[in-house]
């Protein structure tokens, strides 16, 4: 069975210059599990600045997309202003070129943020299923959540602006590229899911498509670890994962560290991974809250390995992801399967990954004064917060197993590939 996957990054290629991996690391943890299978030959395609034939490595035979040398200076602001849908028309071809150079029995695309869908309307004698990561479309709905549209605007920069990187700009992207991935699932046959809220999103675009339940393999090191127990004696330590758009909730943590200190009375520090001190979020953050991150006892990580995140993770006293729109945060995933207390935004498809009042505590979303009063229970009962962090465990194990995940995947695939057959064939 021939198998090429469309993804956003290069997976599992960027080892063959000892790359450090930061970001789709799970994906290179599943492709290592696949590539394993008997009867699975698997080919990977991704978008590259750099000119380079196809080449195999490791087992898997890639196909970097040339798309343009990564400009810069001047060159790479005038790349922003480049329209789009410009450069979807010109990626097109390029991976045809692929799909005809493969000659796969099946088409996974990874993620609908891309301008992969695209190939659908082209491609009709190979089925083509789509992995649901985010949804851009619904996050559109949620982008300006935390941060008004207004208050957002009179914070952004002109020198953002001019760069292309302004407030607006990100916005009518993000609507652009939700509008496009709604015409990729409204025809879509075959989507693999996960939650509660990609089902019913998907479901909503259209009725017809059929869905699978595949789950996701996580980055080794967490399999490896265990969090230490709580290490509070004096000041406690809380962490978030958060990087990305404004609907991210930067500013619920600043509003909740300031509760925390000027009410609750509780010494800690609430360590963030993935922004810098200096990032643009940060900034909007604190000019809307009023304060500043220094002063509400917030310290910046920026973007750190996953080797470094789980020994921060494990040395922390508890969890907090506050986003105001998810489908499955691997960050929640990922502190769950260390056995963490966790305390996440009832958003998206988190409802799924975990359950209220048994293996952490869920709040709505931007509510600083419940995330503050559920920092404040952790801390008053700490039995709880453990056996919390022990339920969460359990199920991550289950839900994250290797194993089974390759299983359901290989399984959907010889699924799908049947059915797509028989449909050719008149029988359904």
């Amino acid at each position: 069975m021939k198998i090429l996957w469309f993804c956003n990054s290069p997976c599992g290629s960027v080892r063959r210059g000892n790359a450090k991996i930061i970001a789709g690391g799970w994906l290179i943890s599943l492709e290592d599990e696949v590539k394993r299978c008997s009867g699975i030959s698997l080919n990977v395609a991704y978008f590259s600045d750099i000119k380079e034939v196809s080449f195999d490595f490791e087992g898997v035979k890639y196909y970097p997309m040339f798309i343009g040398s990564n400009a810069i200076g001047f060159q790479r602001v005038l790349k922003r202003y480049k329209s789009i849908e410009g450069i979807d028309k010109k990626k097109i071809p390029l991976m045809l070129d692929v799909v005809e150079d493969c000659k796969p029995d099946l088409i996974h695309i990874h993620g609908t943020e891309e301008s992969f869908g695209l190939i659908a309307q082209y491609i009709k004698d190979i089925p083509i299923v789509y992995s649901i990561q985010g949804l851009i479309a619904p996050y559109t709905e949620k982008f300006f959540s935390g941060i008004p549209e207004k208050c957002a605007c009179k914070y952004d920069s002109l020198y953002d602006r001019l760069k292309g990187v302004g407030i607006m700009t990100s916005f009518h992207s993000f609507c652009y590229r939700g509008e496009r991935e709604n015409q990729y699932l409204s025809h879509a046959e075959y989507i693999f899911g996960r939650t509660f809220w990609d089902r019913n999103c998907t479901l909503a675009l259209n009725p017809n498509r059929k869905y699978y339940v595949v789950n996701e393999i996580l980055r080794p090191i967490f399999y490896e670890k265990r969090w230490k127990g709580f290490i509070a004696k004096d000041k406690i330590k809380i962490v978030s994962i958060i990087s990305g758009g404004i609907y991210k909730g930067m500013e619920t943590i600043l509003k909740t560290a300031l509760l925390l200190k000027k009410y609750a009375g509780i010494n800690f520090e609430w360590h963030i991974a993935g922004y810098n001190s200096t990032d643009r979020m940060v900034r909007f953050s604190e000019k809307f809250v009023g304060v500043t991150s220094y002063s509400c006892n917030v310290i910046f990580h920026g973007r750190i390995d996953a080797f470094s995140l789980a020994d921060l993770l494990c040395s922390s006293d508890m969890y907090v992801h506050v986003s105001h729109i998810e489908n499955s945060p691997n960050s929640v995933c990922e502190a769950m399967i260390l056995g963490m207390p966790i305390i996440a935004s009832y958003a998206g498809g988190t409802v799924d990954m975990l359950q209220h009042g048994e293996e952490g505590i869920l709040y709505q979303d931007g509510d600083p004064y419940v995330l503050a009063g559920a920092i404040v229970s952790y801390m008053q009962g700490p039995m709880t917060a453990v056996r919390y962090g022990e339920a969460a465990r359990k199920r991550a194990l289950l839900r994250h197993d290797k194993v089974l995940i390759v299983k359901e995947l290989v399984n959907n695939y010889t699924l799908i590939i049947s059915d797509f057959n028989s449909a050719c064939r008149g029988e359904n």
